[in-house]
């Protein structure tokens, strides 16, 4: 396993420094039919970017290549320098999130526990959690405007607070 973290791939020197990812000929189908591809495409660090297109164009697959959800049938994607096939699970986790269009029941959970589970790849299912770790949480809970909904339950929220408390 490499041991690169994000920000340490930031410092890479080269052609492709400022790239986030470079997708290069990928494809992804099931059985013989070809759901999305081939894609070639630069997507450069600290930038913003819209992904449109017709419904079943492949918008979510290309999504969910990135986030290393599906593999691709062919081709290559590489994340912060280097192949996202060598990245390990925990250390792609602490450089890259993912949030589904349709997230999972949190059943049971409060909004701060919920954005507490971000923190899971720092530490492991029987970590601990310090100050370091509140901070954090409370920050993304700042950010998203749901610090005002810390104790409530994440099933009792509407449909966008839902998203706010998945995104913290």
């Amino acid at each position: 396993m490499h041991s690169q973290s994000w920000r340490e791939a930031e410092t890479v020197a080269g052609t492709h420094a400022q790239t986030a990812f470079y997708v290069e000929a990928v494809r992804f189908a099931v059985g013989e039919r070809t759901l999305l591809g081939p894609v070639t495409l630069e997507l450069q660090r600290s930038r913003v970017y819209g992904l449109i297109g017709h419904n079943g164009y492949g918008k979510s697959t290309l999504i969910k290549l990135l986030a290393r959800q599906q593999p691709a049938s062919s081709g290559g994607i590489t994340f912060a320098q280097r192949p996202l096939v060598q990245w390990g699970v925990r250390e792609l986790a602490r450089a890259l999130a993912y949030l589904p269009q349709m997230t999972p029941a949190a059943t049971g959970l409060t909004v701060r526990e919920l954005a507490t589970l971000g923190r899971y790849p720092w530490h492991g299912a029987l970590g601990r959690f310090g100050h370091e770790d509140r901070r954090h949480v409370d920050e993304a809970l700042a950010l998203t405007d749901m610090a005002d909904f810390t104790d409530r339950p994440v099933d009792e929220l509407s449909g966008g607070e839902r998203q706010r408390a998945w995104l913290a």
